[in-house]
């Protein structure tokens, strides 16, 4: 669960605050130094803000989690470095059988909003059983 008032405050403002046990350390990082084109948009961030998120990411990042989720996320990447948690490949791989036109639905959007189908991922919890996929 993401339990930083800053993160939540800049970056939810936006979209979902996902898990950083999501992605590595250096992918974390890769974003923040990114944010002049953050997936399109300019993000201005003061900079004890960016400190702050920038520690916070990095201390709780997948390569630093012991989570089940963090480890299957690492050995699926290898020594890639993705900025997006839709191009992991174990996050591909469970979620390969849904199709674009699903995926596409106005009430879905894109993979990257997992709000939309599983139900706890506030929480950080994206088991099977509480997936409910909108019409």
């Amino acid at each position: 669960m993401v339990n930083n008032a800053v993160y939540k405050e800049n970056c939810g403002a936006c979209h979902l605050t996902y898990q950083p046990a999501l992605l590595p350390s250096g992918s974390w990082a890769k974003i923040l130094k990114g944010l002049a084109d953050h997936f399109g948009e300019a993000i201005e961030l003061d900079p004890e803000s960016k400190k702050i998120i920038a520690e916070y990411l990095k201390a709780n990042a997948a390569d630093y989690s012991s989570t089940e989720l963090s480890s299957k996320i690492m050995k699926s990447i290898g020594n890639q470095t993705p900025q997006r948690i839709t191009k992991i490949p174990y996050i591909q791989k469970n979620h390969h059988e849904i199709s674009q036109d699903v995926i596409k639905r106005e009430s879905i959007g894109s993979l990257s909003n997992c709000l939309a189908c599983h139900t706890t991922a506030e929480s950080g919890v994206y088991d099977d059983d509480n997936v409910k996929i909108p019409k």
